[in-house]
């Protein structure tokens, strides 16, 4: 069929160039169109969103979505203060043991006030570490992974403290059993 209307056209091309429709001609076609348009039955159409049923259903799961959000977020509060409470009890129990230990190191009368102040730079270093890892841990961030960060962060603080404080001890103890021997 297509083949045919081409065929059509190219044989009539020269007529189609030519004919002119003039203004009533135009609004004659118009006026067929129109009407074929208008034979047409349009057909009812019902929406749904507008039944009583469809619109009570709609309430429910509006309701329903608010009450499960409400429970998701209050249980997540919960589990969030556990956290909370959780990295408090470790933050108290490291922060003394540090906090001893630095204040041992800053009486300690066998460390140079050089050892004293490249100490206290390593611990400056891991405490803007600390206070980073704790910024993630508001960002919610892993939790779990940045507490653990946090921990191994105290105890590397300690370790050195630890390391620190030994090596001073040890020198006096050998300065001590020296002279013992002698």
């Amino acid at each position: 069929m297509k083949d045919e209307l081409e065929k059509y056209i190219v044989e009539n091309k020269r007529e189609f160039d030519d004919y002119k429709l003039d203004e009533v001609h135009k609004l004659k076609l118009w006026d067929n169109i129109n009407e074929n348009l208008q034979d047409k039955q349009p057909q009812k159409v019902i929406p749904i969103w507008k039944q009583p049923v469809f619109k009570i259903a709609a309430s429910i799961i509006i309701v329903l979505g608010f009450t499960f959000s409400f429970y998701r977020l209050s249980g997540n509060e919960s589990e969030n203060d556990i956290v909370n409470l959780e990295l408090n009890e470790i933050d108290n129990y490291y922060k003394s043991l540090v906090n001893n230990q630095i204040q041992l190191i800053k009486n300690s009368q066998t460390l140079s006030i050089e050892d004293q102040e490249d100490f206290l730079l390593l611990i400056d270093d891991l405490d803007s570490e600390y206070n980073t890892l704790k910024q993630e841990l508001k960002e919610r961030i892993n939790d779990q992974k940045v507490i653990e960060a946090i921990i191994e962060n105290y105890r590397k603080k300690i370790q050195l403290m630890e390391n620190l404080l030994e090596r001073s001890y040890q020198t006096k103890t050998n300065i001590d059993e020296g002279e013992l021997i002698l």
